[in-house]
């Protein structure tokens, strides 16, 4: 009985209604300070930050009360080093204060990637590689050969170009690609004595190929394969046995200077 006479007695009520009010005003000032908070109905029309040195962007947004971070680095060719090329909101889209405005900067240096393998595949597969590594197919070359449309070669400005070098990222490479053997026929040249690069001229002149390569014992190590000289070939120089354009020749090379000064004979003795 006391319970429902204090429930029903003006203290009770009292509290009731003070509690009622505490947390209204509570409640009000909960919403008025998140809306100071977040600036409610407060926008700001972002900025062009593009075409800014980094800096300058930097204190545009700081005068317009929003914040700046640069979230990559793109070579651009067209493009001053150190300014922006990209952001995030756009310009003219309205953000509220203190909004993380996202900045893509012009680098000084182009990306470089690895150039990967693409010799001894197809010409679609090499394409496909050099895509996918960041870089560009150049220029398709054919050369007769006896593979059809198998990449022979890969090339930088002229150059053979060797996997795992470094190229900035969008280089286009050069493909040196295989059309068939032809019905043109040429002569065997003699290749010994010959240094790789010196074989390679000759007979891409002849358009010819070099096929296996087999390096003796004596070649030990990088340099040694720089210095290494061609003391047989497969097959044989000959002037009345012609080849198709296109042929492959199997060379072996030493940097051992008494093979190199065997007869072909003694040569054959040992293989």
């Amino acid at each position: 009985m006391r319970l429902i006479e204090f429930l029903k007695s003006k203290t009770f009520l009292k509290h009731i209604i003070l509690i009622v009010l505490v947390f209204g005003i509570l409640l009000y000032l909960t919403f008025f300070l998140l809306k100071f908070y977040t600036h409610h109905g407060q926008t700001i029309k972002v900025p062009d930050f593009k075409s800014l040195p980094q800096k300058e962007a930097l204190v545009l947004a700081d005068e317009t009360k929003l914040r700046c971070e640069i979230s990559d680095s793109v070579y651009h060719r067209e493009a001053i080093p150190g300014t922006v090329i990209d952001q995030y909101p756009p310009a003219g889209y309205n953000v509220k204060q203190k909004r993380r405005i996202f900045l893509t900067i012009a680098s000084f240096t182009p990306e470089k990637v690895v150039v990967p393998k693409v010799i001894d595949v197809s010409l679609r597969e090499a394409q496909s590689r050099l895509e996918i590594a960041g870089l560009k197919s150049g220029q398709v070359i054919y050369r007769p050969s006896e593979f059809y449309n198998l990449v022979l070669e890969q090339q930088y400005n002229g150059l053979p170009l060797p996997e795992d070098t470094l190229l900035p990222k969008g280089t286009p490479v050069d493909l040196i690609v295989g059309k068939g053997l032809s019905n043109e026929r040429t002569i065997v040249p003699d290749l010994v004595f010959l240094s790789l690069d010196e074989a390679k001229t000759l007979l891409y002149d002849l358009s010819l190929n070099i096929g296996a390569l087999v390096y003796d014992e004596s070649v030990q190590t990088a340099d040694d394969s720089l210095f290494a000289r061609i003391y047989k070939q497969q097959p044989q120089p000959s002037t009345d046995e012609m080849v198709e354009l296109g042929y492959s020749i199997d060379l072996w090379l030493t940097v051992d200077e008494e093979k190199l000064f065997l007869t072909t004979d003694d040569l054959n003795e040992d293989f």
